[in-house]
């Protein structure tokens, strides 16, 4: 392992509320990266489960592991502002707590954003898995920054637990996470990621992406639309500029979504975005382990 004392190229942040079913793959995960000069930034959501003494236990054994507790719950995205405020590197990284990176991720998004010195953040393809660690579908992002732009106003082109972001690109005084939103946090920020560069996924899957159906945005799916809708006037009423496709998509989704119900969204939007289940390469095996 690297000298302790350097500083690291790669940070890592992870925020965690009750997730210790699953933080012990994801934790794995992040410590078995291909790629190992990076810090790993925890922030404990005060927790009412054992997520935190796991986070104890790992951060024992490896110094690159840098912890923190919230004495009352402040929600994903103040822990989120937390985390990143304490970061070191010139490169971050997020990784949700029930998610489970794959070995190379690191090292193929730094490759990507050292070669390419315009793009300000990078995601990859993902693999769905659920509860049992079972494989349930294939999300896939748009490759091209310009596809991917084209996107934004019909549906969210980077999966958050799988950006990495160029710090280099960004002022010193970045506004993060807005701290009142509950669900749907991510849509601002990559919103104001456009105004310093370009994004872009990798063709890789690099995140096996945990679908849980207690999660906020599958149980109120129209409050996650919503949510969303609203970050994406407020990016036009900035200067954004989507396309005649793009708004004709969001009011045809403004229209189905206000009249079903919210398991039928869930099931109908699987189809819109083309998540299947037909990729037989990504069966898992060990997770921690797993590369593509």
């Amino acid at each position: 392992m690297k000298n302790q004392n350097q500083k690291p190229i790669v940070s890592v942040y992870m925020p965690v509320f009750n997730a210790a079913p699953y933080l012990p793959q994801a934790i794995e995960s992040v410590l078995n990266q291909t790629y190992s000069n990076f810090e790993f930034i925890i922030i404990d959501d005060a927790s009412t489960d054992s997520s935190w003494k796991i986070i104890k236990s790992y951060a024992s054994l490896d110094k690159r592991i840098k912890v923190r507790r919230n004495s009352i719950n402040l929600g994903v995205s103040l822990t989120s502002n937390i985390a990143i405020s304490l970061v070191r590197g010139s490169f971050l990284a997020r990784i949700d707590a029930d998610d489970v990176a794959l070995s190379d991720r690191l090292e193929k998004q730094l490759s990507y954003l050292k070669s390419n010195p315009s793009i300000v953040a990078v995601g990859g393809q993902c693999v769905c898995i659920d509860a049992d660690n079972k494989v349930i579908g294939y999300k896939k992002f748009p490759i091209d920054p310009q596809k991917l732009k084209e996107m934004f106003f019909w549906a969210i082109p980077l999966q958050q637990p799988t950006i990495m972001v160029n710090l280099n690109l960004l002022p010193k005084n970045f506004t993060w996470y807005d701290r009142t939103k509950s669900s749907a946090e991510e849509v601002n920020l990559m919103f104001r990621f456009l105004k310093y560069g370009q994004l872009a996924n990798l063709p890789n899957y690099i995140l096996f992406y945990r679908q849980l159906p207690g999660s906020l945005s599958r149980r109120n799916p129209k409050n996650t639309f919503f949510l969303t809708l609203q970050s994406r006037l407020v990016a036009v009423k900035k200067g954004f500029q989507p396309s005649f496709k793009a708004v004709v998509l969001n009011i045809a989704q403004i229209l189905i979504i206000s009249v079903l119900p919210n398991p039928a969204i869930n099931s109908l939007w699987n189809i819109i975005r083309g998540i299947s289940a037909n990729d037989s390469q990504y069966q898992l095996g060990s997770l921690a382990s797993a590369k593509v």
